[in-house]
């Protein structure tokens, strides 16, 4: 009897716990009554988005195959500052994508950066952490490091407030090194860029030296400063090697870039595994206005979701209220930068013997649909645009696959898939913009 109640009590506790998600694996809520009660309502998502849906003055149906941006700014001017600098084409046009393990290993933004420089120019493949744990896969740069004390935001220990934009940072040792070689969007070739820069943070006395292309070596002495510092190198670089020779005072690293600082477009990868967006809240106002003041984003884009949804999960408050936190953390500190939310990716698991959407990750797009509408910012339907070629299921199932056997996260070519409708949707949603401008002048 004694036995029997410490069961049912324990199991009634289990219950106040509610579902989560750690890593992209779900963790179902405890609910003795599931067999017996009416399954929750899920948020109409069509509904809310015709709800929040702004018209401009100036506009058409979107083009069949192509799932357009939706702008919820009140001038209908989300994204205008980086339509103006795609149409310049002028100076290097910077994007930050910020994603979850989604896009891990340059998966999808690979493959955008390579459709916009095959259009408007550049090289490279933008930022890479001094070391991280897509070395072994990521097919557009090949890096090694030694010699390292890496710290990572989803580490045990770990200190908030010297993080750099990516979430990590790395404290050299004395010989301490690192290498990267940029490779082509396929992965198979040699590729190279035209300035390495390297960011950190130092208090003083930290030199070392840069190796372009296997030959002559150069020795960069730096002194102290409470800004983020960076060191550039120029020329052909297809591979570059630092070495630590003194690490200094109170010095940290970030990574390096590799792309053309003079022109053509930079796209950013700043994935971080297991992360579900709030993180970027806690990278210190300072760091990203001295990254802004280095290192100029025309857009940011936010991508997240997958350690968020569950499958039958209704209300996602608690991150309306979080994300549009993160928002408002990266409107003040970096105010001259478009801001794009990206919706979660589709989900899907076998309900009423058929593979469909999961009913949370519904929800969960719903939710995002809400913050763009009242942050006012722009927002692209991700879930929307798998469904041209099938969904998830679809992805899965396609010869060859374009998507794993979890039903959750897509592969290469996924990638290229996802990454040819988001480009669409941008090189659409510029030439509108661009015929808006000549009718408003016309008026």
């Amino acid at each position: 009897m004694i036995f029997t109640s410490a069961v049912i009590t324990g199991t009634l506790l289990l219950s106040l716990i509610p579902a989560f998600s750690v890593g992209g694996f779900e963790m179902k809520k405890v609910d003795l009554l599931a067999d017996i009660r009416s399954s929750e309502k899920i948020i109409d998502t069509a509904s809310i988005h015709t709800a929040a849906q702004i018209i401009p003055e100036f506009t058409d149906t979107c083009k069949t195959g192509i799932i357009c941006i939706n702008d919820y700014s009140v001038e209908q001017n989300a994204l205008n500052r980086f339509y103006d600098a795609l149409a310049e084409n002028s100076r290097p046009v910077r994007i930050a994508y910020f994603g979850d393990s989604f896009i891990e290993g340059d998966l999808l933004t690979g493959s955008l950066r390579n459709l916009f420089k095959k259009k408007y120019g550049g090289n490279g493949v933008g930022f890479v952490p001094v070391n991280c744990i897509t070395a072994g896969f990521r097919t557009t740069v090949i890096t090694s490091a030694d010699g390292w004390e890496e710290h990572c935001l989803t580490d045990s220990i770990f200190t908030r407030s010297k993080q750099g934009i990516s979430g990590h940072y790395f404290v050299p040792y004395a010989n301490a090194s690192a290498t990267f070689s940029c490779r082509t969007g396929s992965g198979k070739e040699v590729d190279t860029c035209s300035t390495a820069s390297f960011y950190f943070i130092t208090g003083g006395d930290l030199k070392f030296t840069t190796k372009v292309n296997h030959g002559t070596s150069r020795q960069h002495t730096v002194g102290g400063s409470d800004d983020i510092q960076k060191i550039s190198v120029d020329g052909q670089i297809g591979h570059i090697k630092i070495t630590v020779d003194n690490p200094g005072i109170n010095t940290r690293f970030f990574g390096v870039t590799l792309d053309n600082e003079q022109a053509g477009i930079v796209i950013d990868n700043y994935s971080l595994r297991g992360a579900s967006g709030e993180n970027i809240k806690s990278v210190p106002a300072k760091t990203l206005k001295d990254f802004d003041k280095l290192r100029h984003y025309d857009l940011i884009i936010l991508q997240y979701g997958l350690n968020v949804a569950t499958k039958t999960q209704t209300k996602y408050d608690y991150y309306k209220k979080a994300m549009t936190g993160v928002i408002n953390h990266l409107r003040n500190n970096l105010p001259d930068s478009d801001i794009m939310l990206i919706s979660v990716g589709d989900r899907t698991a076998k309900i009423n013997g058929e593979m469909t959407t999961m009913p949370g990750v519904k929800s969960l797009l719903a939710t995002q649909y809400e913050i763009a509408s009242e942050c006012g910012i722009a927002f692209w339907n991700m879930i929307e645009a798998m469904a041209l070629d099938g969904g998830m299921a679809g992805y899965v199932k396609s010869k060859p696959s374009k998507a794993n056997s979890d039903y959750t996260h897509i592969n290469m070519r996924g990638g290229e898939q996802i990454a040819q409708h988001l480009f669409e949707a941008f090189e659409y949603a510029k030439e509108k913009y661009v015929e808006k401008k000549k009718y408003n002048k016309l008026k």
